[in-house]
């Protein structure tokens, strides 16, 4: 639904104050560029191609992408991605990063909106994020939805317990050597594991770490479960990424450790009884299920 916002008009007919409480929408109205026919310009093309008000207004030529993105990072230590700069570093696949104000971020942020009026409101701060098979949009979905976490000013953690096959390492340019999860679980550094502070503004990340010979057995231990409670006391939130639920059993011991899971499916690709088979299970483990998730890429 879209809030109309109030308007004053300066002397040169350009918008001086508004109300919108979208950060992105208000700093393109505080700078005040734009006149109130191109306002509701944009508004008129938002409502007809179904964007954001950010999107709309690049796309009519009114605002410049990279300028906005400058601005919003500066002023409001919102964590966004210049496909100019971070590229070469961050993956593309961290959309709500590098494109803010796509209808892909948006759906991010009403997940994040959704988590936050139930289970967060209810005192539930961790999530591990499930999906039944490899190429779901797990991954993906953890990590756009930490960062979407980390934009909203919450001092969120991410965590990569995919100890088979992860990936978070890779999609935030971190060295495939780097310490983390496995280490921390091994040597005995539960309580202080080694993560990667504000990899991007309000954002940390715990990476895999080494090859793990038996997953399934640092998963099950009391470190990890020690290592959980603690990010739970420490961060606002917390998202663990984990491997496919009906590959192996790690991700049902990650949701029993954290008592709430997102359930990721995929369009044309997950079956139906797959999901009610990781709903079940969960349940055995007396984990709630937050969500699910229908991916359509």
């Amino acid at each position: 639904m879209a809030i109309k916002p109030n308007y004053q008009k300066d002397a040169d007919n350009v918008v001086a104050v508004q109300t919108s409480k979208d950060p992105i929408e208000q700093q393109i109205l505080a700078a005040g560029n734009l006149s109130e026919a191109q306002v509701e310009a944009i508004r008129g093309f938002q409502r007809r191609k179904g964007l954001t008000f950010g999107e709309a207004a690049i796309a009519l030529g009114l605002v410049r992408r990279d300028s906005l993105f400058l601005a919003l990072s500066k002023r409001y230590n919102y964590p966004v991605l210049n496909f100019g700069v971070d590229e070469g570093r961050f993956s593309r696949e961290l959309v709500v990063g590098y494109q803010p104000f796509s209808t892909a971020a948006e759906a991010f942020r009403s997940v994040r909106s959704a988590l936050a009026t139930g289970p967060l409101s209810q005192g539930k701060n961790a999530f591990a994020v499930i999906g039944p098979h490899r190429k779901v949009g797990v991954t993906y979905f953890a990590a756009n939805l930490a960062l979407s976490f980390a934009q909203m000013a919450v001092p969120t953690l991410l965590v990569d317990t995919n100890l088979r096959k992860p990936r978070l390492a890779a999609l935030f340019g971190v060295d495939p050597k780097t310490e983390g999860l496995v280490e921390a679980l091994t040597h005995g550094d539960a309580e202080l594991p080694p993560v990667t502070i504000d990899i991007v503004p309000g954002l940390s990340l715990l990476v895999a770490g080494a090859t793990a010979p038996h997953p399934q057995e640092l998963l099950s231990s009391k470190e990890f479960l020690t290592l959980s409670q603690n990010a739970q006391r420490n961060y606002g939130v917390v998202i663990y990424d984990t491997p496919a639920a009906l590959e192996s059993a790690d991700a049902y011991v990650v949701a029993s450790r954290v008592g709430a899971a997102i359930l990721a499916a995929r369009r044309h690709r997950t079956k139906a009884k797959d999901v009610s088979k990781i709903s079940r299970a969960l349940e055995g483990f007396q984990c709630d299920i937050a969500g699910s998730i229908l991916s359509r890429f």
